[in-house]
């Protein structure tokens, strides 16, 4: 299902009466659990209504988002990148929190000359890969370095010899492998025990166990809010000395972890790996995308807003989208591809793109860009050093 959103809800609006110029995002809407799809489309909303009450693009044309709903099917996924691609004007689609989905949308991507401009998925194949030229961009973390950092995290800060990898048995378990494999011996780390996970499995016990006898001092998570819900949970109940700490990728940031998990996630040690916080940041563009969230919501303050990397992520990458627009001075998606190759600059709400992408680098964050935060009881993602 294709749904047209506005951006009117937003403090920044436009009277702007051209045709529109569209851009579209798939996201899991449909899954309950998850915050990231509603994140990503209130960044992408925010940076929308900006743009628009400064004139739009090409000379006054109005950008609108239009979504869709994969539900976390990469098969639908596929199908939606393929119905949203049919309208006229569109010039590029956001891909969402599922690594996978856009790992197996890049066919289609290059097949119909879409931009796909990951704004949360990780996994390197999404940048990585041999089609040429690349119509695949990323304004997110890309695992190559980010979980080089979470192996640097388990070193420094736990002083851990050996550790344990739980990965999903999808192609983003499989990037994050590949890095474990490559960067481990650089930090002096070996993985004693590496278990592969299906989505919906019941328990991540025997594996923990597996680990705990192999000598794991500390876990390397990949994974979700669901699956993360019943790692933490299955750890919390161990006596204490034998809780590991845990160093987890970010999907369990994108959906309501702390209503999964309640009181015992006070009962682990939890590291979440982030490139983005509206904690104690002075960037003049992130405390603006601060403030327009917190209009347009029920919130107080920033420290409530879910999913924080997907708001700045979607609305940085909105903008350069933009620039490209007018850049190509045109809707033809060959032209803002190149345009996006082409020193498109911008002070963003997470750092300054200069430029945001080359000819060589489609990847428009960096391993600089890293923090971790815990995780608080009431959803806070709080800064950690």
């Amino acid at each position: 299902m294709v749904v047209m959103s506005t951006s009117t809800a937003f403090a920044l609006e436009s009277t702007l009466d051209k045709p529109p110029v569209f851009i579209g995002f798939d996201g899991a809407f449909g899954q309950k659990t998850n915050t990231a799809a509603k994140a990503i489309q209130s960044g992408i909303n925010v940076a929308i209504a900006e743009i628009n009450a400064a004139g739009g693009v090409l000379n006054g044309r109005p950008l609108k988002l239009i979504t869709t709903d994969n539900k976390g099917v990469t098969a639908r996924g596929k199908d939606n990148f393929i119905e949203l691609a049919q309208n006229k004007d569109m010039v590029a689609v956001m891909g969402g929190k599922y690594s996978p989905i856009s790992v197996e949308t890049l066919p289609e991507a290059h097949r119909l000359k879409m931009p796909l401009i990951s704004v949360w998925g990780s996994a390197d194949q999404i940048t990585d890969h041999s089609y040429k030229p690349s119509y695949s961009f990323r304004v997110s973390l890309k695992d190559d370095w980010g979980v080089e950092g979470m192996m640097r995290r388990i070193s420094q800060k736990y002083r851990a010899k050996k550790a344990c990898a739980f990965l999903p048995n999808t192609a983003w378990g499989r990037s994050a492998d590949n890095v474990i494999k490559a960067k481990s011996a650089d930090f002096g780390l070996n993985f004693t025990v590496i278990r592969w996970y299906n989505w919906g499995d019941a328990s991540l016990k025997m594996p923990y166990k597996e680990c705990q006898e192999a000598g794991g001092q500390a876990i390397l998570f990949v994974g979700n809010e669901k699956e993360g819900a019943i790692l933490i949970k299955e750890v919390a109940n161990f006596p204490q000395n034998q809780r590991l700490p845990i160093v987890s990728h970010w999907g369990i940031s994108g959906g309501v972890i702390h209503e999964l998990v309640g009181s015992d996630l006070d009962k682990v040690e939890l590291d979440v790996v982030q490139t983005f916080t509206f904690i104690g940041n002075n960037r003049p563009k992130a405390k603006f995308l601060g403030e327009q969230v917190i209009k347009s919501s029920n919130l107080k303050n920033t420290t409530e807003i879910q999913s924080p990397v997907g708001v700045a992520q979607a609305y940085d990458a909105t903008h350069l989208v933009a620039l490209a627009i007018n850049k190509a001075q045109s809707t033809d998606r060959e032209k803002i591809r190149n345009a996006l190759e082409n020193s498109i600059e911008f002070q963003g709400a997470i750092r300054n793109y200069k430029p945001a992408f080359t000819r060589d680098r489609h990847d428009a964050l960096g391993a600089d860009n890293l923090l971790f935060v815990t995780i608080k009881s009431d959803g806070t993602l709080i800064p950690s050093k």
